[in-house]
């Protein structure tokens, strides 16, 4: 038992580093389970805590650690720390004085009871625990330079400070600049979670440094966290405000997540310092990820139609495309309309206001190709551990190699890991585009390439790709279902699609030529998925022990407000039902917020029973979704990935088709696996479905064991490849004539 407890709080360490706090949780009490009387997990509990900013979990986890270890000083330092965090400085100043009973000779503790005797207001206190921890450690940093500030704050010695700030200053630039090096060479290394602890140590010394606060926001937006990295860029705002770079930053990435009143308000203080048609252009057209309703949806698209028409009559002059960055209409999408106008328009605003967009390159004008194999690019910046990769790995290493060549085209900066190192392997060229260079530069590589098909995987999910779209890099430009709306650009040739997800209507829903993949269950070759490691109990991930569980795992911004009337029906047609909603990689606390503001009004007898949850390491999903009842498929825009998902580890998912082919996906892996009775024709019929796999276990399990006994269909299907090759020549043949 003791080498599996130490095992366990080595993997918690390593889960920390990595920023997979819930799976450090999940370890450390596992460890609990083995021996609850040991400190060590406690308090690493506590740690976990305070960096996810649980201050009443971090207070009480270093409590138990101090019941079983009275005598230990990091114990005690650690309930200090918690206890400071949580905002209740006399306890911390106990706490940190028991440390010191039994561990004097601690400068670090000494400085941190500096820190909460003078935020006290007992600066001569102060005072003496700095000087306290300098007698200990001369060079100790933090404590010399606030001995130096309280020193200056008491005005004790008018010398003294002036010395000491002196000494200190060279120190502190020093040891910020290394640290800062530091965290850069660890994110260049793909080490986030590292560089965000260095950083971290940097700002503890110089939380004001502007340089430090924004390298701070991009490593938080690096590994998902949006609310903090905007807490950083108003760190850096309040430390600088005539410096518009934070602010500038800040207003991407808030129009980016869809928060467009704060997006907004940091466009009207880059207009004062910055002025440019980019911020007024993105302010006008940005929409909000959540939906307060089906009218403000209704007025949110005709406000963007307006605003897009009366642009188009103003003398616009945009440089820097990526300062439109928010407005590709991505969050169209989510709104369960025809988007085919709205994008047509949209491109050509961005073509009028930017006419260098349009570009031919040289080989696209001739009318004979260069010999050899079909050369075809398959481009997108999240060709990575991401949901794209998935979809998109198996053409890259399944297409046949005696006719086609494949061009993997990265748009960077993008992670690189295993996937990516997988896909490179497979591929007969990789180029990397780095997109800081500009457009024209990465036009012009990608011109060098003489592709004959440039397959773009998800044209509208970021600016780069959608804006090198407007260019002719290849006689033939498509697009699928990587982002499954039509891109509205003249260049972009063909929307390739399966005859299972569309209608007799579909082609009035592009913009491109609709070409017609036949009878597949996917348009992806989808490897089968491992369920992989177990982690106990409904309790390790966080979710109730008891009643039924409806999950729905899908990104928050997928909630169409007509989905709330099907979660009111399930909630209440299931008196111990709970539907689960994941905070994934990338949520923001708004939209988190905006959703139960809009279940209070439009569920409020059942949304204490809707319930958020943290979201876990993609190798954990599977076991995490296994421990639901059912899976509720979202409306207008269905699952892919997490369809898929399900269905490998046999879980029923409840879908109601729509008339657009992003809200037909579920339905059509349904079909394919000769199964009907879970697919809706109706709300009413939907909320049925769900409670009928909820309560009745029986029909529950039959379920469960037809879609295990039939779901091969769905996985490593080489149709998928052979129809994209079909594509591929039809459409080349199809130029030539």
């Amino acid at each position: 038992m003791e080498s599996r407890v130490a095992a366990l709080l080595s993997q918690a360490r390593n889960a920390v580093l990595d920023n997979r706090f819930l799976a450090a949780g999940r370890l450390l009490q596992e460890a609990l389970q083995l021996d609850p009387q040991r400190p060590a997990p406690w308090l690493m509990l506590a740690q976990l805590a305070m960096q996810t900013g649980n201050h009443r979990g971090a207070v009480e986890a270093a409590q138990r650690a101090v019941e079983r270890a009275p005598g230990d000083a990091d114990a005690w330092y650690t309930l200090a720390r918690a206890h400071k965090t949580a905002g209740a400085l006399a306890a911390a100043i106990d706490g940190y004085r028991r440390s010191l009973t039994i561990a004097p000779a601690s400068p670090d503790v000494l400085t941190s009871l500096g820190v909460a005797l003078r935020a006290s207001g007992r600066l001569a206190e102060a005072v003496e625990a700095y000087r306290a921890a300098l007698r200990l450690a001369p060079d100790h940093v933090l404590a010399r330079n606030n001995l130096a500030n309280a020193l200056a704050a008491i005005g004790e010695g008018s010398a003294e400070p002036r010395e000491l700030r002196a000494a200190v200053r060279s120190h502190l630039l020093e040891r910020t600049a290394s640290l800062h090096r530091e965290a850069v060479l660890l994110r260049n290394n793909g080490r986030q979670g590292d560089a965000r602890l260095v950083i971290q140590e940097a700002l503890q010394i110089a939380p004001g440094d502007v340089e430090l606060l924004i390298f701070a926001a991009e490593l938080a937006s690096d590994l998902g966290r949006g609310s903090e990295s905007l807490a950083y860029y108003d760190r850096a705002h309040d430390a600088a405000p005539e410096d518009w770079r934070p602010l500038e930053a800040a207003r991407r990435a808030a129009l980016v997540a869809g928060l467009t009143d704060r997006g907004r308000r940091y466009a009207d203080l880059v207009m004062r310092l910055r002025p440019s048609d980019e911020v007024r252009l993105s302010s006008a057209l940005a929409l909000p990820a959540i939906a307060e309703s089906r009218a403000a949806i209704a007025r949110d698209r005709s406000e963007y139609q307006a605003a897009l028409d009366r642009y188009m009559n103003e003398e616009l002059s945009v440089s820097d495309p990526f300062g439109l960055i928010g407005t590709m209409s991505f969050r169209l999408a989510y709104h369960g309309e025809n988007d085919r106008e709205l994008q047509i328009k949209a491109a050509r605003l961005f073509q009028k206001a930017m006419p260098s967009l349009v570009f031919t390159a040289p080989h696209c004008r001739y009318s004979q190709r260069r010999p050899g194999r079909l050369r075809i690019g398959i481009l997108s910046r999240f060709l990575y551990r991401h949901s794209i990769a998935r979809t998109t790995m198996g053409l890259v290493e399944q297409i046949d190699r005696r006719a086609f060549e494949v061009y993997l085209i990265r748009l960077a900066p993008s992670p690189d890991d295993a996937t990516t190192a997988r896909m490179r392997a497979a591929a007969d060229q990789v180029i990397e585009v780095d997109i800081a260079v500009g457009l024209e530069r990465a036009r012009e590589r990608l011109a060098a390439l003489e592709l004959d098909i440039l397959f773009y995987q998800d044209i509208g999910m970021e600016p780069a790709s959608y804006f090198l779209s407007f260019a002719r890099l290849a006689p033939i430009q498509c697009m699928s279902f990587g982002h499954p709306n039509t891109s509205g650009v003249p260049n972009v040739d063909y929307f390739v699609s399966n005859s299972l997800y569309e209608t007799e209507a579909s082609c009035d829903h592009y913009s491109e030529r609709l070409f017609i993949l036949e009878d597949l269950p996917t348009l992806a070759y989808y490897y089968r998925p491992e369920r992989g490691a177990q982690h106990g109990d409904r309790a390790a991930y966080g979710l109730p022990t008891a009643g039924t569980l409806y999950m729905c795992p899908q990104a928050l911004f997928k909630l169409h407000p007509d989905f709330d009337a099907l979660i009111g029906g399930i909630l209440e047609g299931d008196r111990t039902g709970r539907v689960i909603l994941v905070r994934g990689p990338g949520c923001y606390e708004e939209w988190v917020e905006a959703l139960r503001s809009r279940f209070a009004r439009t569920l409020p007898q059942v949304a204490d029973r809707v319930l958020f949850v943290e979201g876990v390491a993609s190798d954990a999903f599977l076991d995490f979704l296994s421990h639901g009842d059912v899976v509720l498929d979202t409306m207008h825009f269905n699952g892919m990935n997490s369809s898929l998902e399900s269905f490998a580890v046999g879980l029923p998912v409840v879908t109601l088709p729509t008339s657009l082919q992003r809200g037909r996906h579920t339905q059509a892996m349904y079909r394919s696996m000769g199964i009907t009775e879970l697919i809706a024709r109706d709300a009413e019929e939907y909320v049925r479905i769900a409670v009928r796999l909820g309560t009745d276990r029986s029909y529950n399990r039959s379920m469960r064991e037809l879609i295990l006994a039939r779901n091969s269909v769905l996985f490593e299907d080489a149709r998928v490849v052979r129809e994209f090759e079909r594509f591929f020549l039809a459409a080349l043949k199809s130029k030539a004539d």
